[in-house]
């Protein structure tokens, strides 16, 4: 290997395509992140992402075999040997994190009790990682490759701001070469100058726009899916339970839902829910603090809860039931709502509810809840739908 004053074509190529993918991966990432469960996009964009992370994962693979048979650009003679050792330090680290990181994004993927494949580009078929088929406790495992995810994402974000602002030092106050050796031959130093500072500005508008789109805030977007337009100013779902033998009431002041409802038509009817969890409230300070925590639903993690029916009968009346899924942090389980309905012309009430057993959705587990019964198993939720119709 010979030595060279700047990097192949397919070295600056490799650079800039895995930069951008790299910065769209952060962004996209908070973003989708942050949208409700509700959102129409979000499935798709977490598709995305994975296909995006598999891309770099293969990039980096290729770029680590050119990168090996080709001699980097010698350093300026004139920059002290602790710069070197740091540049070349960091230079090794953006290698091992272009790996780690789509590694342990696939990892968290391999081990979730979701268990939702991936197709690379919604075409060919991914399986997951084979070493985790024999993980028993799969939700803290997913939990912790998350974890590890987020942080090493994170990691490559700090760095990437120190090469920014290294390559940024030896143009304008080393006068070098530096920054030209990793652009076209014949670009211009301003127009990698005019990319970095588009990225940082890029980044810096999603990193702004984010906390406007975080479901955490127990805001959900209301959707205008269905025959029915629900009136959520008039409209609530409660929670009863029982704390110490004494009955307390609670309700998730957040929530939307989506109702396409015929009484000539059931089988074609369907109703969907999905509840911010973050935003439950009973009133009392103490226990709505541990409302968010790990222990109950966990809200950091997963934010909203979600009912789909999958059947709707009429029993008698104007007396209905709803076989569904509930959702519940990873838990998923059949239930049965039950609930009166009343349409009158253009307008509609329904009230009904469902008993639930709170240890079936992983809701305060600990010892501390269960042994010394602090908080009763069953919980009562109760609703109360104000609807019209859609013309």
């Amino acid at each position: 290997m010979t030595s060279t004053k700047r990097y192949s074509a397919v070295a600056v190529a490799l650079h800039w395509a895995i930069a951008v993918l790299i910065l769209g991966q952060i962004a996209g990432g908070l973003f989708m992140h942050n949208l409700p469960n509700s959102s129409v996009i979000k499935f798709d964009l977490y598709q995305l992402h994975k296909s995006f992370g598999l891309s770099i994962l293969a990039l980096t693979f290729f770029r680590l075999a050119w990168r090996l048979s080709h001699r980097a650009p010698t350093l300026p003679s004139k920059m002290p040997q602790w710069e070197k050792l740091v540049a070349r330090a960091t230079h090794w680290a953006f290698y091992g994190l272009m790996l780690l990181t789509p590694l342990a994004g696939w990892a968290m993927v391999s081990v979730s009790p979701t268990d939702i494949p991936t197709k690379f580009f919604g075409i060919i078929p991914v399986p997951h990682l084979p070493f985790f088929g024999g993980v028993v406790d799969r939700e803290s495992a997913e939990h912790l490759w998350a974890e590890v995810h987020e942080y090493l994402a994170f990691t490559i974000l700090f760095l990437l701001v120190l090469h920014v602002g290294a390559a940024l030092k030896h143009h304008f106050f080393n006068k070098d070469d530096v920054l030209r050796s990793m652009l076209p031959s014949n670009a211009k130093p301003w127009i990698g100058i005019a990319a970095i500072f588009t990225a940082l500005g890029l980044g810096s508008l999603v990193y702004l726009l984010v906390p406007a789109t975080n479901s955490n805030t127990g805001e959900i977007a209301h959707s205008e899916a269905g025959n029915w337009a629900v009136d959520y100013d008039q409209s609530k779902i409660v929670f009863i339970g029982e704390e110490k033998g004494k009955s307390f009431t609670g309700a998730f002041n957040q929530f939307s839902a989506e109702i396409e409802f015929d009484p000539a038509a059931l089988e074609q009817s369907k109703i969907e829910i999905v509840v911010a969890t973050s935003s439950a409230t009973t009133g009392d300070s103490l226990r709505d603090s541990n409302i968010p925590g790990t222990e109950w639903f966990d809200t950091k993690n997963y934010d909203e809860a979600r009912f789909r029916s999958t059947e709707i009968r009429l029993t008698e009346g104007s007396r209905y039931e709803a076989d569904g899924i509930l959702q519940v942090k990873s838990y998923e389980q059949p239930i049965m709502l039950s609930f009166d309905l009343n349409i009158d012309g253009d307008d509609a009430i329904a009230n009904g509810g469902v008993d639930l057993i709170r240890t079936n959705y992983g809701l305060g587990e600990n010892t501390a809840w269960l042994d010394d019964e602090e908080i009763a198993l069953n919980v009562r939720v109760n609703f109360e739908i104000h609807a019209t119709r859609r013309n």
